[in-house]
């Protein structure tokens, strides 16, 4: 029983639930039961997301928030391929994380039974289910920092218990590594649009000058995409945006 746990990740919470050791899967091997509720908690879960961050680090989400547009894109993106595909990655569901009353006012609203590795004493449990002891769950009394990443969720009405309780966490410590992840891409794509910018008009077209600046690229570069054209079409749309944003300015 994990009762004594206050919050897990929903990769354990898909495992767990259905009696398998979240340790021993694989993204590319999971069990039809993990890989259905993973797909179910994701639609539930993916409209809203929060980071969680130590609150004597807090003065470090000022970095986080230059780069808050991307970093939300990329968890929406990823949500969005997870569930479109059905193929769900370890390493991203191990940071996306809830508390145990989140879980149980899901459970709540869709008229499920409270998953027995959480709930010991399934619904004689009394919970308290507001938005405060949501966000202090979570928060952990005190020692973590709630900040929210972005908010698809529609606003009909002010009763927030509810759209809270539908509310992910990530640490800042993964939204960290997803930047880091991007971080040479966006380091090659800042080059080819230098490179464009001095030698462009060498080339016959801009998509002769991508495909030639993806072949100058080094082996390990050139493998951080799927392929030649998709490489072109990448350079292309950040040197698109280059331009707009320096029209704009």
């Amino acid at each position: 029983m994990l009762a004594h746990v206050k919050i897990l990740s929903l990769w354990e919470i898909a495992h767990y639930w259905h009696d398998y050791d979240p340790r021993q899967s694989k993204t590319h091997h999971l069990p039809l039961k993990v890989r259905d509720t993973l797909l179910v908690l994701s639609m539930a879960y993916s409209k809203k997301l929060n980071i969680r961050v130590q609150q004597d680090r807090a003065y470090l989400l000022g970095i986080v928030g230059r780069a808050q547009r991307f970093t939300a894109r990329h968890y929406r993106h990823t949500f969005k391929k997870s569930i479109d595909k059905k193929v769900f990655g370890k390493r991203f569901y191990s940071n996306i994380l809830l508390t145990r009353s989140q879980l149980a006012q899901w459970c709540i609203d869709h008229n499920e039974s409270l998953p027995e590795f959480w709930f010991p004493d399934n619904d004689k449990h009394p919970y308290d289910l507001t938005t405060k002891n949501l966000k202090e769950e979570m928060s952990t009394d005190g020692r973590y920092k709630l900040m929210l990443l972005y908010d698809d969720t529609k606003k009909v009405d002010d009763d927030s218990s509810v759209k809270q309780s539908c509310a992910a966490t990530v640490s800042s410590n993964a939204v960290k590594a997803a930047n880091a992840k991007h971080a040479e891409t966006n380091a090659i794509k800042a080059r080819f649009i230098e490179f464009y910018v001095a030698k462009g008009k060498q080339y016959p077209s801009r998509a002769a000058a991508s495909r030639y600046f993806f072949d100058s690229l080094e082996k390990r570069e050139r493998l951080r995409f799927s392929s030649r054209e998709t490489a072109a079409r990448t350079f292309l749309e950040a040197l698109r945006k280059h331009e707009k944003k320096s029209k704009s300015s």
